[in-house]
């Protein structure tokens, strides 16, 4: 009731009101700080969460780890990322806020070999690329479009810009090379397969893939770039290293 609706109670005394209405903001509670790695979201800093349902947008879900699939593409989900469990468990039990500063890679100044950081193939590639090879390297698939194929007068022929459409990695005592109906005939008339060559696709628009190993022998595998198809390059072969 405001003070103007009283009247004096004696000469010299006064009524005041002491007003309550505003009760003082408590302080805010803190909560743990979890440091660890996430699938996604703002790095090296640290980042508020009020609940598990907002860290999974932010951060995402937990990662148990031992997981497959295609890595460039995907992500790397090859081992477990414990902070993600951690802020889980603390944030289901609603007790408060979490702080998370989601940490990139980075390779450690005293790594042994086995520990370095990336993958990389044990032996480069050779010239040998039949019987029993044992080099091993990165491999590129450029392709074009054979409309844009035209021959010069002096019989060579003009493939215009191919672009590279895949890159197969032999670990080691392997090689890959296509294999099926040349595109023009080179001075070995009976090769069928190799390495610089250049090769067409089948009536059903797939190529053929020889994969030669002195470990398991020789494997030929078809494939394609139709993402719909079973035959569908990625599906074809493996994509995580």
């Amino acid at each position: 009731m405001s003070v103007k609706n009283f009247k004096f109670v004696s000469p010299g005394v006064f009524i005041n009101e002491i007003d309550n209405s505003f009760i003082p903001k408590s302080a805010v509670t803190i909560g743990p700080v979890v440091i660890g790695r996430a699938q996604r979201g703002l790095a090296m800093q640290p980042v508020t969460v009020e609940s598990y349902s907002d860290f999974v947008t932010m951060f995402g879900d937990t990662v148990p780890g031992n997981g497959g699939g295609d890595i460039y593409r995907d992500g790397n989900y090859q081992s477990p990322m414990y902070g993600t469990y951690a802020a889980k468990a603390f944030l289901r039990a609603n007790v408060a806020p979490l702080t998370y500063v989601r940490l990139l890679g980075t390779e450690n100044a005293n790594k042994t070999t086995a520990g370095a950081a990336g993958w990389e193939t044990t032996d480069d590639p050779g010239s040998d690329i039949s019987g029993t090879p044992t080099n091993g390297g990165a491999y590129g698939l450029f392709v074009n479009v054979s409309s844009s194929t035209s021959a010069q007068s002096s019989g060579v022929f003009d493939f215009g810009t191919a672009s590279l459409a895949a890159i197969w990695y032999v670990d080691q005592e392997g090689s890959v090379r296509l294999s099926g109906s040349l595109f023009h005939t080179p001075v070995n008339t009976n090769l069928t397969s190799g390495v610089g060559y250049v090769l067409q696709n089948d009536s059903d628009y797939l190529f053929t893939v020889t994969v030669s190993s002195s470990l398991q022998g020789e494997r030929d595998i078809k494939f394609g770039f139709d993402d719909s198809s079973e035959a569908f390059i990625r599906k074809a072969f493996n994509t995580n290293p």
